[in-house]
């Protein structure tokens, strides 16, 4: 049973599959971007984009001893036989993520970037319907990926009740733990380690968009910011943690970070979100160097948005992805990277997915260097 545009095994197929494996693991994909893509630039185009994927996913599925399907429009599917092993898996998933990512389509003048939502399920009993409840919530949530637990059958369900029961269950179970990722110089030397959340459990790891949405509605999510920064407690190296620059107008959550974090050389990656702008903010980030914690500002895409008296500026990854397949996209980081060069701040990109993007940023002069292709997150450092 073949898909008869992009000549790779279809629905019928993955239906054949799964019953025939002994411990099937499944991913649905769906191209999140593609109707965009079809309604600006054509079904010639849409057509291009879903045959150079499907072929780039097989092979793909052919280098890790997966199979690759066509589900149904632009949803696809990844299925790999293998026993439970969370690290494997998560292993497995990250890298189909970073794969994902590299996605570059030229059709004649056009430069085509795709992007992805992913459900994961491990369950071997209805893998199918539940891949694609995960899938389900991963769109809902725009999340890059979300395994399939009794925390998404919630969410779909919209029973708030049990969704904070069940957070609350992870924060009483600790489940709420730090991963890490490093960031680098041109020389390899650690930098420092960018703090990353994930709620781990025995069968699922969900990303911290999805739970912190809940977490703040909840007024759970000081809780977690203090539980998390007790696991870091004994850590030697230099970590950051990320937050919004609305945190620190919540006098409680402020007094704990400067108190626990103060002389730790401690780095506060703060988002570029609509809190950016807050009358006052320059106060807090006095008070912050003031007890030696550095500030990096993340998420950057234009030089205006850089201000004064930080220590580190993180320019997107969505620009990052980009550089060496748009001239517009270098001229913007030269010029970011300018402006950091000017008020004494270092550089990094982030989000560095393949050697082309690590070439590239390198050839630019940023000072540091952050993403999957240099080191995916983990547990431990």
């Amino acid at each position: 049973m073949i898909d008869k545009l992009t000549k790779i095994p279809s629905l019928g197929a993955l239906e054949e599959a799964i019953e025939s494996f002994s411990h099937p693991k499944l991913m649905l994909i769906d191209l999140k971007n593609f109707k965009e893509l079809n309604l600006k630039y054509s079904d010639e185009v849409g057509d291009f984009v879903l045959k150079e994927f499907a072929k780039n996913l097989q092979n793909y599925a052919n280098e890790n001893d997966m199979l690759a399907f066509r589900v149904i429009e632009d949803e696809f599917a990844l299925l790999k036989d293998m026993e439970f092993d969370l690290n494997k898996i998560e292993k497995l998933l990250f890298g189909v993520v970073e794969f994902i990512k590299k996605q570059i389509y030229i059709f004649d003048n056009y430069t085509l970037h795709v992007e992805a939502h992913i459900g994961l399920c491990l369950d071997q009993a209805r893998l199918l319907s539940k891949a694609k409840r995960a899938l389900i919530v991963a769109q809902k949530e725009d999340q890059p990926f979300v395994t399939y637990s009794d925390f998404v059958n919630r969410l779909l369900e919209e029973n708030k009740e049990e969704v904070y029961k069940l957070l609350q269950d992870s924060l009483d179970n600790g489940s709420i733990m730090p991963y890490y990722q490093k960031v680098i110089d041109k020389n390899d030397n650690i930098i420092y380690h960018e703090v990353l959340l994930r709620n781990k459990t025995k069968d699922s790891i969900q990303t911290p968009k999805l739970f912190l949405k809940i977490a703040h509605e909840r007024g759970f999510y000081n809780n977690i910011v203090k539980m998390v920064s007790t696991k870091l407690k004994n850590i030697s190296h230099n970590i950051a943690i990320n937050l919004s620059a609305n945190d620190l107008f919540d006098d409680n959550l402020f007094d704990f970070l400067v108190n626990f974090y103060g002389e730790k050389n401690a780095i506060f990656e703060i988002q570029n979100d609509e809190f950016l702008s807050k009358d006052g903010l320059e106060e807090k980030f006095k008070i912050l160097k003031k007890h030696n914690i550095q500030i990096c500002l993340d998420n950057i895409v234009d030089k205006k948005e850089i201000k004064k008296d930080v220590d580190y500026v993180k320019i997107s990854g969505n620009i990052v992805r980009l550089l060496h397949v748009d001239s517009t996209i270098e001229d913007t980081c030269s010029k970011i990277i300018a402006t950091c060069r000017e008020l004494n701040i270092k550089s990094i990109a982030s989000h560095i997915n393949s050697k082309e993007s690590f070439e590239k940023t390198k050839q630019l002069n940023f000072d540091y260097f952050q993403g999957y292709f240099i080191e995916k997150p983990k547990s431990t450092i």
